[in-house]
């Protein structure tokens, strides 16, 4: 049994996203346009498109579940949770999202949040959180019911073979 579930942007998320690249790719050619020494403009964007590009391929793509782990894929790495290790999976709010730790609004929340969970959030209204002995996830799916459902059906499976 292999499961995949979609992770999309909410449209905040991408109103924001758009916004912040266009707000700092044009302050950094602005500053190019404007002086007569052109390196600080080129320094500004030797700094902000590796951010906005690292931002991107650390983004949660999709969730990928099978009967032994759930896979948090993003472009350049795949983390690997064994559902045995699970010890709650549930619906969180959004009312305690701040990363302390990481970045905000350029394609999602990526990094650490207060509490001890590592985010990678791209729609705050469907918020997941997976804790297990030594670890805490925050993620977001398009359909965090479905996946909390299957995940516990799963664990209850292994618990009664």
């Amino acid at each position: 049994m292999n499961k995949e579930f979609s992770v999309s942007l909410s449209k905040f998320q991408l109103f924001t996203t758009i916004s912040l690249i266009t707000l700092l790719l044009l302050i950094g050619n602005v500053i190019i346009i404007q002086q007569e020494e052109k390196y600080p403009g080129y320094i500004y964007n030797a700094i902000v498109i590796p951010i906005i590009i690292s931002c991107y391929l650390v983004s949660l793509t999709i969730i990928k579940i099978d009967q032994n782990n759930i896979y948090l894929v993003t472009k350049i790495k795949t983390f690997t949770i064994p559902i045995n290790e699970v010890q709650s999976i549930s619906k969180k709010s959004q009312q305690n999202i701040f990363p302390i730790f990481g970045w905000r609004w350029i394609f999602g929340l990526i990094g650490y949040t207060r509490d001890g969970y590592y985010c990678n959030i791209k729609d705050t209204k469907k918020l997941v959180g997976i804790e297990l002995a030594n670890k805490k996830y925050l993620i977001s799916c398009d359909q965090p019911e479905e996946f909390i459902h299957l995940i516990n059906t799963i664990k209850n499976d292994k618990k009664i073979t």
